[in-house]
């Protein structure tokens, strides 16, 4: 009784601060990249709050979005098995006369949106050594539901998650726009990529966990597996379940967290969210798995992209493929502050 008592106290408080910090009119700060263009020097993104909905879909109902109707820029109301969606797509040059192409999903933060989020790699797409498609969703201010509790918008369908993620709003847009990218440019599949922020960062880690035989590498500015026992105590387990990390495809990812004031504080008093702890404790859930890891750490706190620039990552992408093996990295690391090399 007394546990059960304890998981109800904690998932009332749990949602009434999700609730607030789901409605703090917060905009988020730009994350527009320097004029240099290099992608090297990108403002610090900070996980925000919004009061006005993030999502970019109107009010009017799913429309059918066939592939060959995909425009540079936003694309709205894109059906999805019911479900309109919206994405921003950020084009290669060249991009109907070339191919196949790498595609790179970018999730962002929560409160963020995906107008300012694509900022940190819509600069690199043409990338000598992997020109790549971005694909930078909107979320649908999914509501998070807590038994007993209510529910609140919390956006990305990342909490409850069935095998293979089915049914899952993430997973399925992640399905429907490769398909629709490969059925009008060519994809590349031995460079399909995922990156996000904190649940952002979550949302590429349960792709990773759903749709890991696909993705070539990936990379998590803090980011958490909420498969991985250690990550998931009494508050967070009263709404979390995944399927657990069973991927034969050895992705190899690059974990990038602020340090030990990597945080959010969730329940005040009672439950603070550590994406430091959440990284450290994913490096060795990883390689327990057989993945290889770069784990970077920045000191800035709960922020992007710290010391990992995003032309950085798409270097990481570039160099690990499909498959790749034995990492070139492992041998030849570059010269990057703060990281460890485990590969």
């Amino acid at each position: 009784m007394r546990l059960a008592l304890l998981r109800l106290v904690s998932s009332l408080s749990l949602l009434s601060s999700l609730a607030c910090a789901a409605s703090v009119d917060t905009a988020a700060p730009d994350t527009s990249e320097s004029e240099s263009g290099s992608g090297d020097e990108v403002a610090t993104t900070e996980e925000s709050s919004s009061e006005e909905s993030s999502s970019d879909s109107t009010e009017s109902g799913a429309v059918p979005g066939p592939c060959d109707a995909l425009v540079e820029g936003l694309n709205s109301d894109f059906d999805v098995a019911g479900t309109p969606r919206s994405f921003h797509l950020d084009l290669p040059s060249g991009v109907d006369e070339g191919g196949p192409w790498a595609v790179v999903f970018s999730w962002h933060g929560l409160g963020d949106t995906a107008g300012n989020f694509r900022n940190l790699f819509a600069g690199l797409v043409d990338n000598p050594d992997m020109p790549f498609i971005l694909v930078t969703p909107e979320d649908t201010d999914h509501p998070l539901t807590i038994p007993l509790a209510g529910t609140a918008p919390f956006d990305w369908d990342t909490f409850a998650v069935a095998d293979e993620g089915a049914g899952n709003l993430e997973v399925e847009l992640f399905d429907a726009v490769l398909a629709c990218l490969d059925a009008r440019w060519g994809v590349d599949a031995e460079h399909v990529h995922t990156a996000g922020f904190s649940l952002g960062g979550v949302t590429s880690d349960m792709l990773a966990t759903t749709r890991g035989e696909q993705l070539a590498a990936v990379a998590t500015w803090s980011g958490g597996y909420w498969n991985n026992p250690d990550n998931v105590g009494l508050a967070l387990g009263s709404v979390v379940t995944w399927p657990e990390l069973a991927v034969a495809n050895p992705y190899p990812q690059l974990l990038v967290h602020g340090g030990p004031t990597d945080e959010m504080d969730i329940v005040e008093n009672i439950y603070t969210m550590s994406f430091y702890e959440f990284a450290l404790s994913d490096h060795g859930f990883l390689r327990d798995a057989g993945h290889g890891v770069v784990v970077c750490e920045h000191q800035g706190g709960h922020t992007a992209p710290g010391n990992v620039s995003p032309a950085t990552v798409i270097e990481f992408f570039a160099a690990h493929p499909l498959g790749v093996g034995t990492s070139p990295w492992a041998s030849d690391p570059p010269q990057l502050d703060g990281c460890m090399f485990d590969l």
